[in-house]
């Protein structure tokens, strides 16, 4: 067995041994530290123009260049804006000047005309009293002169005489004497201009101032001969004669019953 001293020395030598080991370890750590450091200088080195990352460049000049690039990017959205309330509001302008053509357009009124045949029917006139005087002072035909008459509210002119075709319905007799009140009487028919025209405002049947009341010849109200007929194929009894405004115009009067409750037909100079 070894002897005492001879364990000690080994167990001296065994903890020398161990401390040159840590010194050695020891003196190679900052050599790897060092290379380490080394390698990651390399990594951020390795950009070879820092200025195209942007986690290269200084914190403030990140800050200019996301800054600039917004306010561009806001700059050319409203100036994209602009264009367009432009362009709206043309359009608008052009839109406004065509209503207030089409206004100006559909609200005029045609001014009257003159009447160059004599022998020829004149129109419904639905110019105003004055106009048609200024159209009329200087003609010297008596018939020109009466399309200048104010017939009144409700009142037709066609040709020198005023119509009134009612609404409300009365007898013969008292559809007489009702037009008699407004001024006229009722409707005498002598040409076929005045029996198409009435034909044509009407809609319904109507008394005209014809019958043979006290005698057995049909007369008109103002004595006139009956010389223009306008009968239908109807042999119904009666003694006053109506206008059907439904039927065609050169069949279009009809006998009926005096009394019977019919619209009727005034007329006026």
């Amino acid at each position: 067995m070894a002897s005492k001293t001879e364990v000690e020395v080994e167990l001296e030598e065994i903890a020398t041994a161990e401390e040159g080991k840590e010194k050695e370890d020891e003196e190679k750590k900052p050599e790897e530290t060092k290379e380490e450091d080394v390698d990651e200088g390399n990594v951020y080195s390795s950009l070879s123009n820092p200025s195209e990352h942007v986690y290269g460049l200084p914190s403030s000049i990140r800050s200019f260049t996301v800054k600039k690039d917004a306010s561009s990017d806001i700059y050319r959205k409203v100036r994209v804006y602009r264009i367009i309330s432009l362009v709206l509001f043309v359009i608008c302008v052009l839109l406004l000047i065509v209503l207030l053509a089409l206004l100006i357009k559909l609200t005029g009124t045609q001014p009257c005309q003159v009447v160059e045949e004599t022998n020829r029917s004149p129109p419904e006139q639905e110019c105003s009293l004055n106009k048609c005087q200024e159209v009329y002072q200087q003609h010297p035909l008596e018939e020109t002169r009466h399309l200048c008459n104010d017939c009144g509210k409700g009142w037709l002119r066609f040709e020198n005489t005023c119509y009134f075709m009612s609404q409300n319905r009365l007898n013969w007799q008292l559809s007489r004497e009702e037009c008699q009140r407004k001024g006229g009487d009722l409707a005498v028919i002598t040409n076929q201009r005045v029996q198409m025209y009435l034909s044509r405002k009407g809609n319904l049947d109507y008394w005209i101032g014809l019958s043979q009341v006290g005698t057995n010849e049909w007369t008109w109200i103002n004595n006139t001969v009956l010389t223009v007929r306008y009968w239908e194929n109807d042999s119904s009894p009666g003694n006053c004669a109506i206008l059907a405004a439904n039927n065609p115009p050169e069949r279009s009067w009809r006998r009926s019953q005096c009394k019977l409750y019919l619209q009727y037909i005034c007329q006026k100079i």
